[in-house]
């Protein structure tokens, strides 16, 4: 065999081949691959694995706290808004008991003597002026152990405005000054102004008269009204309260009582009908 027979068998010898073939494939697979990743510069590869920059983080918890005090701030408006409402009907439920209350204590006042008047032989049955009013009438039962109660009514100043307060004791073995003995109740508080007035009748015209001061202790007026201005924002307002007494039973001298007993609405109805006209 000559120079170019050994050339052939160099060419041909199977390890040789086997190289050059594993050359071939691993270069067909990269071209394979071609720009997906052998093609990309490290810069792009890079940028691509990144998170996110500090403005971005910033700008997100920005947002997210924007989110949640809006959402905090619309939960205590709630939150307010209840309140004020349960406020609200707690004060109406107040005024409508109190109202209720005092109509009724007054409407109940009974021509019992409650004490001797300052002059001989006068007897004191009912009291009363703008700031207090004093009777003698029926308490509930879950307030009494039963019996007539001496009742007092009474405007005080307090430390937001004026108080309506209500005292009582027992008519049995009372004496003068026993009804402020003990504390009163407090019905009403932080009023701006209130006042009593009482519907009595002229003896010569028989005339029903409004007056903010009775005079005549030893007789039960024919009405007792009261006008409370509250002082309060919340837009309450007191009704006016117009309490006509049962019975207007008239002492006279030497403690006989007038047997035909009289409605107050028969002589305010008269006069509200002629004010109409």
């Amino acid at each position: 065999m000559g120079r170019a027979a050994r050339a052939r068998g160099l060419l041909f010898h199977p390890a040789q081949c086997r190289c050059q073939l594993g050359r071939a494939r691993a270069v067909n697979a990269t071209m394979s691959i071609g720009p997906k990743q052998g093609s990309l510069p490290a810069a792009a590869r890079r940028r691509g694995q990144r998170g996110f920059t500090l403005v971005e983080v910033m700008l997100a918890i920005t947002l997210l706290a924007l989110i949640m005090a809006m959402a905090y701030g619309g939960f205590q408006a709630a939150v307010r808004s209840t309140s004020t409402g349960e406020a609200l009907i707690e004060q109406t439920n107040q005024l409508r008991i109190t109202h209720q209350f005092i109509r009724r204590q007054l409407s109940l006042a009974q021509a019992l003597i409650i004490e001797e008047g300052d002059e001989p032989g006068t007897q004191i049955r009912f009291e009363g002026d703008r700031d207090r009013v004093r009777f003698v009438a029926p308490m509930p039962g879950y307030l009494s152990f039963g019996g007539s109660y001496v009742q007092q009514l009474s405007f005080e100043r307090g430390r937001d405005g004026l108080d309506l307060i209500f005292y009582f004791a027992m008519l049995n073995g009372y004496e003068p000054g026993d009804i402020e003995a003990h504390d009163g109740i407090v019905l009403l508080e932080g009023l701006r102004s209130g006042s009593f007035i009482f519907l009595g009748e002229d003896d010569d015209e028989l005339e029903p008269f409004w007056a903010d001061f009775w005079e005549q202790t030893d007789q039960l007026p024919l009405a007792v009204g009261l006008t409370i201005d509250l002082d309060r924002d919340h837009g309450l307002v007191w009704p006016d309260l117009i309490a006509p007494v049962m019975l207007d039973t008239r002492a006279v001298s030497g403690g006989a009582q007038v047997t035909q007993p009289r409605r107050a609405s028969d002589l305010i109805m008269p006069r509200r009908d002629a004010q109409r006209r």
